[in-house]
């Protein structure tokens, strides 16, 4: 969501600065990616569960701390990130350290903890993800691109919970760009976010040209949606549409983009590749306010009148959804939501097929809301 050459005054930047921390400092992340929580526990295994995550990052190591890679750019990485889950875990808990609880340090018997990080050659990634796709049921691969204010680590930690909850049946790719991790870092985050997407695209190629994948599902979140979006629209100009349509589902969550953007020009271009694409969009998100507030125009997340209803996208309104203090993590928070993402990248069901949804049809067309 939410340095680059600015001519904006002193003042400016201040009175900037006040509506993001105002809108945005009541949780810790802005556009981090907090647990979904989803159905009772299960029966609790005895010790903690290990996961490994794929990775590509065009951040630049971390030579100073234990966070592996930077917020700052650097040359594209490649890799498998080692992630365990703790004893008892309830699908859609983001378990972390708490400090009503004095505890300062991931546990992996009490929280998901980043154990650590292999790097690898271009190649050996390539043939380590290849083989992995082609053990999968159905040949199928996700790629998930996180937001503004989001570290690696926390980005690992996440993606590998979001995945395992999810039950999806084929390797998971972390794409992490050099997002700042901090509040007030929104302005060089929109500037690397914008810097990443020729490097996203790239990986795109590489899959389509390296890799046996035949179903490959992109999600974004909030400032991510801008890095697929873009993407994919100059991917589209190169390659044949039977590569396209190995892309089967794009999800954009709460996409900070600008609305008439987004429903003039980026959607469109998006539809014309024949992709299915779902995007999530409440009137509760608080933190799109704030970015509402910084450009001066609605996002394309917002619902409300200026919910995007076009041909080839189905627009979900997730208003009703619970989703923390700022309503912009409802993705991960909604037991609904869980579910409607999970039927849609495990069966494929169609907005139309979805129990939990019920449909609404404007004079602009038809769009879901979930059942009361």
């Amino acid at each position: 969501m939410l340095a680059m050459k600015t001519t904006i005054t002193s003042r400016t930047r201040r009175t900037i600065a006040i509506i993001l921390t105002t809108l945005l400092a009541a949780v810790l992340s802005g556009c981090s990616l907090p647990g979904i929580y989803g159905p009772a526990k299960a029966s609790a295994p005895h010790e903690p569960r290990e996961i490994d995550l794929f990775y590509v990052t065009d951040r630049a190591p971390d030579s100073d701390g234990d966070g592996y890679f930077s917020s700052a750019r650097g040359d594209i990485n490649f890799g498998t990130a080692h992630i365990s889950l703790p004893p008892g875990h309830i699908m859609g808990r983001h378990e972390e350290p708490s400090l009503l609880k004095f505890e300062t340090g991931h546990d992996a018997n009490k929280h998901i903890k980043l154990l650590d990080v292999a790097r690898m050659r271009r190649d050996d990634f390539a043939e380590r993800l290849g083989d992995a796709v082609a053990a999968s049921p159905e040949k199928k691969l996700m790629i998930f691109v996180h937001g503004y204010n989001v570290e690696f680590p926390e980005a690992a930690r996440t993606v590998a919970q979001f995945a395992a909850d999810l039950k999806f049946n084929g390797p998971v790719v972390l794409f992490s760009w050099p997002s700042q991790g901090s509040l007030t870092g929104y302005t060089v985050d929109e500037t690397n976010a914008e810097w990443a997407q020729i490097h996203f695209q790239e990986l795109m190629t590489a899959l389509l040209e390296r890799i046996p994948v035949q179903h490959i599902y992109l999600v974004g979140h909030s400032m991510g949606n801008r890095i697929i979006g873009r993407a994919m629209v100059s991917l589209a100009n190169e390659r044949l549409e039977s590569d396209m349509l190995r892309f089967r589902e794009i999800i954009m969550i709460a996409p900070d983009i600008d609305t008439e953007v987004f429903r003039m020009d980026m959607a469109p271009r998006l539809a014309r590749t024949g992709i299915h694409m779902t995007l999530y969009a409440s009137s509760s998100d608080r933190a799109l306010l704030a970015s509402k507030a910084f450009h001066g125009y609605p996002r394309a997340g917002e619902s409300g009148e200026g919910l995007v209803v076009i041909a080839g996208l189905e627009t979900i309104d997730a208003s009703d959804a619970s989703g923390g203090m700022l309503g912009h993590s409802y993705f991960a928070e909604d037991r609904r939501m869980m579910e409607d993402i999970y039927a849609l990248l495990q069966t494929g069901q169609r907005a139309d097929q979805r129990f939990g949804l019920e449909a609404v049809d404007t004079s602009e067309g038809r769009y879901w809301k979930f059942r009361k």
